[in-house]
């Protein structure tokens, strides 16, 4: 198992609240304010984060649907530049 030196690296709040600081500068002076809060919120916490929100994968999956008649899972790829696995992940998915 590798350790990571955490001395010197940032850890997740202090990489997003970076990168709102540059994004949002006006907020620049709630920053202090903010870290604490998020860090006592969400301690302890593990967490896996999404490339695509929920609501995006949803909205593929409909689009997948509304596309697939059956047998054309390539042409529904092609249109949606997406690989056919993911067609047919969408399909499984909907099923459920």
């Amino acid at each position: 198992m590798v350790m990571k030196n955490t001395e010197s690296s940032p850890d997740l709040i202090d990489l997003i609240f970076k990168y709102i600081e540059e994004e949002f500068p006006e907020v620049q002076d709630r920053i202090s304010e903010l870290k604490p809060t998020i860090r006592k919120e969400f301690s302890g916490i593990e967490t896996y984060i999404r490339q695509r929100s929920m609501t995006d994968r949803e909205n593929q999956i409909r689009e997948v649907m509304s596309l697939f008649n059956g047998r054309n899972a390539t042409e529904v790829a092609r249109r949606l530049n997406i690989s056919r696995a993911t067609v047919y992940r969408c399909i499984k998915t909907s099923a459920r």
